[in-house]
């Protein structure tokens, strides 16, 4: 009888239990997406991650619906308007054109509402890189300029306007000259002299600046104009007893062959004779460091100097330094037929101390070697070496191959969710073959670099 009443109990327990469930409303499904996820875009295709194919997809195609490469829209007379019809070019053409498309995309959506890029992207957390420094902003400012200019796009113009605004900002009249304009803050936070450098650069590469642009560039250069010293050497640190390659010695290799690209544009813009003489002196000290020291960003950062007031004004001496640097950059090439590391041809490696290394260099600076490769092809072009030309050509190839494959596709971000790939990584470069962190400055440094090599004719 306990038994029967027992039972009875639980059936009636389980009975109202039902009845209760029944009356609930059903429960909201959880998103299919996150709520701050952009909608999904078209993914374009890419090649494997080794060598590019030898026939490409001449441009970007959707990935649903199966639909035909459409051209993306350009102004008719944009340098990208020269490359059509894409798909008779060579592969490595057709490949650095995408990357520029690719890449200045993704730099647009890593630009803020506020007028700064986001440092960058770690895929494998999907997290946003900490450290936004004004140099890599500056760098960034630079190539989105420059893709303005490549691909016609007033978007593009937009983001470098506003950041380059926003770097402004950062910068004041000098009290002692009203034409002068000098970063607010120290070298220790963001070196001033590399800072003033590419700001004025990125100015100079903006579609059409207008006056009032050019006038802040022309005071930035003023203030480079400061920190030049009687030897031709450039003083990149704040202290006026300071030793700069003793407080940092690394900057030598940057930041001197900046100011001397800017004032070599200043002075096909606003020629004056202290440009062209600052200049010359400046790329005659640090030619004789590179005999004594040898650095590849060093030779890197000089050649666009060297070429551009080359342009200017034709100069044997200027000549002979291009193909000096061009000459051993080429020989830090990895060949196709280096059985150590085949899978990084086109690259270049170095160790700093003498013998090139087994490890090829950061994507960043296989970007700064190609296009001064770049721009020594193009001096070939005005002083006839035949031979040169070819070896530069081929090298400047092999080089934006590279880059091509440090670039993060379709074909190579499977293993990511559409959504999340088509709008946070692929048309990125990745730091190293071996570190897949989006650093922004380094598609930065990409761009510019394909940029180059499609404006100098080395991928005719």
């Amino acid at each position: 009888m306990r038994w029967a009443v027992v039972l009875s109990g639980l059936v009636i327990l389980f009975t109202i239990t039902m009845m209760l469930a029944a009356q609930q409303p059903p429960a909201t499904a959880p998103p299919a997406t996150h709520p701050r996820t952009p909608p999904p875009q078209a993914v374009p295709p890419a090649s494997p991650q080794g060598l590019p194919p030898s026939s490409p997809a001449p441009l970007p195609a959707a990935l649903a619906g199966g639909q035909a490469p459409v051209p993306p829209a350009h102004t008719p007379d944009t340098p990208l308007s020269r490359f059509e019809p894409l798909a008779a070019y060579p592969a490595t053409t057709q490949f650095s054109v995408r990357g520029v498309l690719l890449g200045s995309a993704w730099m647009g959506k890593m630009h803020q509402p506020h007028g700064r890029f986001l440092a960058g992207y770690n895929p494998a957390l999907r997290q946003p890189l900490a450290g936004e420094h004004d140099l890599k902003q500056a760098r960034c400012a630079l190539a989105m300029a420059q893709a303005a200019q490549f691909t016609g796009k007033s978007e593009y113009k937009a983001i470098a306007s506003q950041t380059i605004l926003t770097l402004l900002a950062a910068t004041k009249p000098d009290p002692a000259d009203p034409n002068c304009r000098v970063p607010v803050h120290s070298s220790l936070v963001c070196n001033r002299v590399g800072f003033a450098a590419l700001v004025a650069l990125a100015i100079y590469e903006l579609p059409n600046p207008n006056e009032k642009e050019l006038e802040a560039a022309e005071q930035l250069c003023q203030f480079l104009r400061s920190r030049l010293k009687t030897d031709g050497s450039v003083h990149y640190t704040d202290g006026p007893q300071d030793i700069p390659t003793q407080i940092d010695p690394a900057g030598v290799h940057e930041y001197p062959g900046y100011a001397l690209r800017a004032l070599a544009i200043s002075q096909r813009l606003r020629p004056a004779p202290w440009k062209k003489e600052a200049v010359c002196r400046g790329l005659a000290y640090y030619h004789k460091l590179f005999q004594s020291q040898p650095q590849p960003r060093l030779a890197a950062n000089l050649v666009p100097a060297a070429t551009e007031l080359h342009r200017q004004t034709p100069a044997a001496e200027l000549a002979v330094m291009v193909q000096e640097w061009v000459d051993w950059l080429c020989e830090l090439q990895i060949g196709l037929t280096d059985s150590r590391t085949p899978q990084w041809a086109g690259g270049f490696r170095w160790t700093g101390a003498g013998a090139p290394s087994t490890e090829v260099l950061e994507t960043a600076t296989n970007a700064m070697i190609v296009e001064a490769i770049a721009g020594g092809f193009q001096l070939t072009q005005t002083t006839g070496d035949l031979s040169r030309g070819r070896k530069y050509q081929a090298a400047a190839a092999a080089g934006a191959e590279f880059l091509c494959r440090q670039e993060f596709l379709e074909a190579n971000t499977r293993h990511f969710e559409d959504t999340f790939r088509a709008n946070y990584v692929i048309g990125a470069f990745y730091r190293t073959p071996w570190d897949g962190n989006l650093e922004t400055d380094v598609t930065a440094a990409c761009v510019t670099a394909l940029v180059r090599f499609l404006l100098s004719g080395a991928g005719s």
